[in-house]
Formats: C-alpha cells, sequence, structure tokens
C-alpha cells in the first residue's frame, strides 16, 4: 500500500516548491472564490510554483503569477512535489 501523501495549506510552501492541488483543496473556499480561482486556472490537480511566500502569496500556473491573501492560500490544500535528484 502506498502511503498517504502529505498536503499542506500553500502558504506554508516555501519559495521555488512545486505542490499539486489536491482535488478536495479548495472545498473550504465560497463558491465565488473557487470560480475566481478556476477562471485563472487555479483548479484541482494543478500544478503550482511559489514565486514568493508570504502576503500576497506569488505562486505561478504555467505562466500565469497571481498574488492570493494569506487568507486564501492557508485555505488551499496541496501536496508538495518531492524533488529528483540528479
Amino acid at each position: 500500500m502506498a502511503p498517504t501523501p502529505i498536503q499542506i495549506p500553500l502558504s506554508q510552501l516555501p519559495r521555488g516548491r512545486r505542490a499539486t492541488v489536491e482535488c478536495s483543496a479548495l472545498d473550504a473556499l465560497t463558491s465565488e472564490h473557487r470560480c475566481l480561482l478556476a477562471a485563472m486556472g487555479l483548479g484541482e490537480s494543478c500544478q503550482v510554483r511559489v514565486c514568493r511566500p508570504g502576503t500576497p502569496c506569488i505562486v505561478q500556473i504555467d505562466q500565469t503569477r497571481l498574488g492570493l491573501p494569506k487568507g486564501i492560500a492557508d485555505l488551499i490544500m496541496v501536496t508538495p512535489i518531492e524533488l529528483t535528484k540528479s
């Protein structure tokens, strides 16, 4: 049996780290916030990279950067992507 992936709030991901937004990651947000974030590319199963932690928390999704208030970043649960050693 595979171990359960660790989920943390997006606001706790350090600069430069990548993570996957989990299926239920946006459940704590209002439907208005979920729709707005989805329109900007932040939805279930997307990958994000933290450009700058803090307030605002700036994340990159593909070629788009978003500034998120800490209160929103605290509610978005992500699974960090492990860095591979080369």
